[in-house]
């Protein structure tokens, strides 16, 4: 009867054992590639088929191994679930954006941290972003692929990976970049930054979301993605809606160790393509202010400046110009909305 109790003792402990080793979620495998073609600026690219994927035809087009992966670019979270996200951008080239500064502007980690190399990508020559780091739950690869046939439209290819999953999707992924064709702009002349006809206006309902030391009311039919950040951002939050891939709202947070507001400023504004005096203003009490800017051809932006305590908060808005009654409106809403915790 000892040795009987002794051996189902034994056994729990080791059932026990096994549960407690449990490393928490699994990457999502991939089972099988499909291909997406898009009908605005004819790109295409292969994606794994059982991923959650979203598009912006003509502009973007983007895919998550899993819905909890999402929140985790937003801020490049050192622990959570483990996964990956495809991500292709169009851009409109002219003389104030080119490949060149698309790179730059994809830099979101020390310029140390990439090696860049040039690529054959559809038949044209492009260059490639290779970058790697250690974090609290594995490696955290990424790999970017930028090129242009045709001089007028620029596809970005971006593709990362947390928690040393890049070695298991290593295959698909060569096959994913193989797989590539460049966007070109349409042969007739229409918006290709993005009107999707059956996709709302942002909806004039705001719902309340919150970031890190703040709150702020966003459209309700927005979700929160990953379109990037600067390189000196200590975080950021981004929200834009299916409609159009240009027209969007980011929060980003920055380390202030100049408290002098008007200065910083001034150095941001003489960052900003086509930017104007700045206008004084207040946010959630704070002393704030105004500056407009002008990102690209058909489209108009704003810039909000504050602080609290050592963080600098800066709000960016975009629209497109072609439907500013339906967006500035409602984002001037959302930025009255902000407050501080």
């Amino acid at each position: 009867m000892k040795t009987i109790l002794f051996k189902f003792i034994f056994l729990l402990s080791f059932i026990i054992l096994l549960d407690s080793c449990d490393s928490g979620p699994k990457p999502v495998e991939i089972e099988g590639l499909n291909t997406y073609n898009d009908e605005v600026t004819t790109f295409s690219v292969k994606y794994p088929k059982n991923w959650k994927m979203s598009s912006v035809p003509g502009a973007r087009f983007v895919v998550f191994s899993h819905d909890q992966i999402r929140g985790r670019f937003n801020n490049y979270d050192t622990k959570g679930f483990p996964g990956a996200k495809i991500d292709l951008v169009v851009s409109t080239l002219d003389s104030v954006i080119t490949l060149d500064t698309i790179l730059a502007k994809s830099k979101l980690f020390p310029p140390e941290t990439y090696e860049e190399a040039n690529i054959s990508v559809d038949g044209v020559e492009g260059k490639k972003l290779v970058y790697s780091f250690p974090l609290e739950g594995g490696m955290f690869n990424g790999i970017i692929v930028a090129a242009t046939k045709d001089g007028k439209r620029a596809t970005t290819l971006v593709i990362e990976c947390f928690d040393d999953t890049y070695e298991t999707y290593k295959s698909s992924i060569d096959e994913i970049i193989g797989s590539l064709v460049l966007a070109t702009a349409p042969e007739k002349k229409v918006d290709t930054i993005i009107q999707v006809e059956d996709a709302e206006p942002p909806s004039q309902t705001l719902d309340v979301r919150s970031g890190e030391g703040f709150t702020l009311g966003i459209p309700d039919n927005f979700g929160s993605e990953n379109i990037g950040k600067s390189a000196s951002a200590l975080k950021a939050w981004s929200f834009l809606g299916k409609r159009r891939g240009d027209s969007y709202i980011k929060v980003e947070m920055f380390d202030s160790k100049k408290q002098d507001l008007k200065k910083i400023v001034d150095e941001v504004k003489g960052s900003l393509p086509g930017a104007t005096a700045a206008q004084k203003t207040s946010i959630s009490g704070k002393d704030a202010f105004i500056v407009n800017y002008k990102p690209a051809g058909q489209v108009k932006g704003r810039v909000y400046l504050t602080i609290k305590d050592t963080h600098l908060y800066r709000i960016t808005l975009n629209w497109f110009v072609g439907e500013e009654k339906d967006f500035l409106p409602i984002f001037e809403k959302s930025v009255a909305s902000f407050k501080f915790n």
